[in-house]
């Protein structure tokens, strides 16, 4: 994240009751608001699950945050990106006491990019200390990232030879 030469930033949420545990909300920074509204509620049985739970919305911040920071990494190394997916996972188990808290969260990143990059291996070294949020988080809750490199110049695997056809070594 860019502090853009302040000694600070204030990212602020107001939040809203709706009903029962559903809340809506809206994102800001200096009065100028940071996208639409969003709701978020609590899972069954206590909620509806008509919107995103916290741990999920915490697993998002968590996911998007480590999303950017290779992205930018990539882009810093002029490494093209084609796509970029994630896959976040945010685990609750209950704690000594017996409460719910969030275990770990569990981040796979996909980035899709033309062919094996040197310079892609020294990215993934260094994106993750470039996330305020996880590097924040992770004081507290094991979040434990993965990238999982996707490559779209490479070849598709061949299929199969079909059974009814003879092996290849087999005509040599």
């Amino acid at each position: 994240m860019d502090m853009r030469g302040q000694d600070h930033r204030n990212f602020h949420v107001d939040l809203r009751h709706l009903d029962r545990y559903r809340f809506a909300g809206q994102a800001s920074e200096d009065g100028r608001a940071h996208g639409d509204p969003f709701e978020s509620d609590e899972p069954d049985p206590i909620g509806d699950a008509s919107a995103p739970a916290t741990p999920a919305l915490l697993g998002a911040a968590i996911g998007h945050c480590l999303s950017a920071s290779l992205l930018e990494a990539l882009r810093h190394a002029h490494i093209p990106v084609d796509d970029f997916q994630a896959e976040v996972n945010a685990v609750v188990a209950p704690e000594a006491t017996g409460l719910p808290r969030i275990d770990h969260v569990d981040v796979i990143l996909k980035p899709t990019i033309g062919q094996r990059h040197p310079r892609a291996n020294r990215c993934e070294e260094v994106f993750e200390r470039h996330c305020t949020v996880t590097s924040s988080v992770r004081e507290g809750i094991d979040i434990r990232v993965r990238v999982d490199w996707q490559y779209s110049d490479e070849a598709q695997p061949a299929a199969p030879a079909r059974s009814d056809e003879p092996d290849l070594a087999a005509r040599l």
